[in-house]
């Protein structure tokens, strides 16, 4: 007879862990003050507690809880995420800016030829070399000049 009840229980007590654990959540407050809720732990070093889904909290407020080893390792992989993510902003705000300063100092020495008194010569179409005319010239220094503004002067 004991050992009928003695599975029984256990399972029962099994399935109170279960559901008790699947009523809790993390709540955080993120880098810009505002308050978060997840399933899935905050970023690593971040204080939070955990909340009843319905409301009330289960555990002492503020104290940072020990996340699950495997929750450890989401958390770490979502702060490398991160990491590689803002690494590869910077990258590519790095080279815009490297584009940019490119940009900008063919758009002054278009500037400066335009400017000059020297003959201003261009290929056509067909690959021969034409000298531009007065119009063209201004016209082109005009352009010159509107790049020199949009890359030079961020």
């Amino acid at each position: 007879m004991r050992t009928s009840i003695l599975p029984s229980l256990l399972l029962v007590g099994l399935c109170t862990l279960t559901a008790h654990a699947e009523q809790f959540v993390y709540k955080w407050t993120d880098s810009v003050g505002k308050v978060q809720y997840s399933e899935l732990p905050p970023p690593a070093g971040t204080p939070y507690e955990t909340v009843r889904k319905g409301g009330g909290a289960a555990g002492d407020a503020g104290v940072p809880q020990a996340p699950a080893p495997d929750q450890e390792a989401l958390a770490r992989k979502l702060a490398e995420d991160e990491a590689a993510q803002k690494a590869q902003q910077e990258k590519a705000q790095q080279d815009a800016e490297a584009a940019r300063a490119k940009n900008c100092e063919i758009a002054r020495k278009n500037v400066d030829v335009l400017q000059s008194e020297r003959p201003v010569v261009k290929t056509d179409a067909e690959g021969k070399k034409v000298t531009i005319s007065d119009e063209q010239r201004a016209q082109e220094l005009q352009k010159a000049r509107k790049d020199q503004d949009y890359f030079c002067n961020p």
